[in-house]
């Protein structure tokens, strides 16, 4: 074979390798990418499947002395230990009493002022329950005995108190009860309450709060409700109903309402002239009597 005809096959052999060998650099880097890709949109979906199976239900706590003789150390005390045992279960996480006063604080509220409107204070919160811890009994009594031994006798002072807590166990959404417990202490010194709050903080250890609250996400039941204002025995008409904060229509209106309690509001001309919180837990007729007008 002539010596140019052999180098020019040479050369085809040469170029037919090289691009033999792109065609597979092409293809490797072609399922490369899609492998990638792939690997990527599974960690995405896993992340976000994850994030939203991982949210467990959150929990605060408040406390309220309804005795009248807890001083705010011993209410501190049992507003601790009902967290702690909250703290012990599992799939429930806890709004701290200091990030609840945070939130209130950047809403201009106080916490004292709004704890007995526990739907909102839950609602500020985030959370899905509220635990409201309320101090039902703290009362310590002495009793004077003589006691005569060898031929004296001897004046002793004994202490027993007695004391009661009342746990419940509120969802925010509904506004219902979902658990209650209640603990009751009688002692020979002045640690009742210590006692009592001791043996609450075990039994909360071991409810379930987070299958309690495992209905948060459902649809509620939706229930017909009438509004029909009136003043000196006319109806009114045009007045804005607001529900949950939510402007609805004017009134007279019947609309469909979640259930649960429920904030009603009429307005007039941007004022509240109405408001009163409603449970709403079948169809009902609000006829409220504004007045003259």
């Amino acid at each position: 074979m002539p010596l140019a005809s052999s180098s020019r096959c040479d050369q085809k052999q040469i170029t037919q390798s090289t691009k033999d060998t792109q065609s597979m650099a092409d293809r490797d880097n072609f399922f490369r990418s899609v492998f990638l890709r792939t690997l990527i949109a599974f960690a995405l979906v896993c992340l976000t499947t994850h994030s939203v199976e991982a949210r467990d239900p959150a929990l605060a706590v408040i406390s309220e002395d309804l005795s009248g003789e807890t001083d705010s150390g011993g209410l501190e005390m049992v507003e601790s230990l009902a967290e702690a045992g909250v703290m012990e279960t599992d799939g429930v996480s806890l709004v701290s009493r200091r990030h609840l006063e945070k939130i209130l604080a950047e809403q201009g509220l106080a916490y004292n002022n709004i704890v007995n409107d526990r739907a909102r204070l839950g609602r500020l919160a985030g959370a899905d329950l509220l635990l409201i811890v309320s101090v039902t009994k703290n009362r310590v009594t002495q009793t004077r005995e003589s006691v005569s031994a060898y031929g004296m006798t001897e004046n002793i002072v004994r202490s027993h108190s007695d004391a009661g807590i009342t746990v419940k166990a509120l969802e925010v959404e509904s506004g219902r009860i979902v658990a209650q417990r209640q603990f009751v202490k009688r002692t020979d010194n002045r640690r009742a309450l210590d006692a009592c709050a001791a043996e609450m903080k075990s039994a909360l250890s071991k409810i379930p709060f987070a299958n309690l609250a495992a209905s948060r996400n459902e649809e509620l039941p939706r229930h017909k409700v009438l509004i029909k204002p009136t003043s000196g025995g006319q109806q009114l008409e045009g007045l804005d109903l607001f529900i949950d904060g939510n402007f609805v229509g004017n009134t007279p209106i019947t609309t469909d309402v979640e259930e649960g309690i429920r904030e009603v509001t009429l307005r007039q001309g941007g004022k509240n002239i109405w408001s009163n919180r409603v449970q709403v837990l079948k169809e009902i007729w609000l006829t409220p009597e504004l007045g003259s007008r």
